[in-house]
């Protein structure tokens, strides 16, 4: 679910960014900056793992923290999938137009949790909007 709280955010900012990194590479760590290599994809997603850990002690959302540490350490398209953007495409349609989501029985609790990550990271972007604006 870290890959669709970060798709949620990039989605919303819509950044045009050309990443400079692509497997294998060595780069410093926007936690330790220290330089580590990034071989395999999962390596990527260790790094990810070890920023969840600190962020699980602020008061930010994951998505927000990857937001704006992912380009400093890898490309975004390795945490990104297409999946995460059709669910995002997804549950806009249905809040934008007002389209049922079908009976309860019906809808897949995967998607549930989906759409309960997209709705959280979407009041974070808004509350960090409204802090950016010197509101509260």
């Amino acid at each position: 679910m870290r890959g669709l709280a970060y798709s949620v955010w990039w989605s919303y900012y819509r950044t045009d960014f050309v990443s400079p990194y692509s497997l294998p590479y060595t780069t410093v760590s926007p936690l330790s900056y220290l330089e580590r290599e990034f071989v395999t994809i999962e390596d990527v997603w260790d790094e990810i793992e070890q920023i969840a850990l600190v962020n699980a002690k602020s008061d930010r959302s994951i998505g927000q923290d990857l937001f704006h540490l992912v380009p400093l350490f890898t490309n975004p398209k390795y945490i990104m999938s297409s999946d995460d953007i059709t669910v995002i495409n997804e549950y806009n349609m249905i809040k934008n137009f007002n389209l049922s989501l079908g009976t309860l029985d019906d809808v897949s609790n995967q998607l549930l949790n989906c759409f309960t990550v997209i709705q959280n990271e979407y009041n974070e972007i808004a509350k960090f909007e409204r802090l950016k604006d010197g509101k509260k």
